[in-house]
């Protein structure tokens, strides 16, 4: 029996359409970016005047040496929520790995508050307002 040339070219573009869709054909996200967040803590009280606030996002996949992909600093940040906006390089594939954004809070040259545990940076939330809450060293 023969498949009349129309109908086998039909079967062929399905076959072809069906073996396709798990293709993901989304182009990939820029790797310039800008993390934008609040750093916060639970007490209620200004940080002084020589208070200086870091705000790094890392690439944490080889905890023994992690990489900083961007960093800012905020001198004289004033009460908290202390805002802030880093610019970064990142592709979609570092993304689904280990980039944290951390803080620090330092007085008077010595650091008094840090992010105790790196709050994750991921494909869906890079575009997010991230909140990164900070705990007393208890020096």
């Amino acid at each position: 029996m023969k498949i009349p040339l129309f109908s086998g070219l039909a079967l062929g573009f399905a076959l072809l359409a069906a073996g396709c869709n798990h293709l993901d054909v989304t182009p990939p996200g820029a790797e310039d970016r800008v993390l934008t967040g609040l750093v916060t803590y639970d007490l209620d009280m200004p940080l002084p005047d020589d208070a200086v606030v870091t705000v790094r996002v890392i690439d944490a996949s080889n905890a023994a040496a992690p990489m900083v992909l961007g960093e800012t600093t905020i001198t004289r940040p004033g009460h908290p929520p202390v805002p802030f906006r880093i610019e970064y390089r990142a592709d979609d594939e570092l993304l689904m790995h280990e980039v944290r954004v951390e803080a620090r809070i330092s007085i008077g040259g010595k650091l008094r508050f840090y992010s105790v545990a790196g709050h994750p940076v991921t494909l869906g939330n890079v575009n997010d307002t991230h909140v990164v809450k900070v705990e007393p060293t208890d020096r």
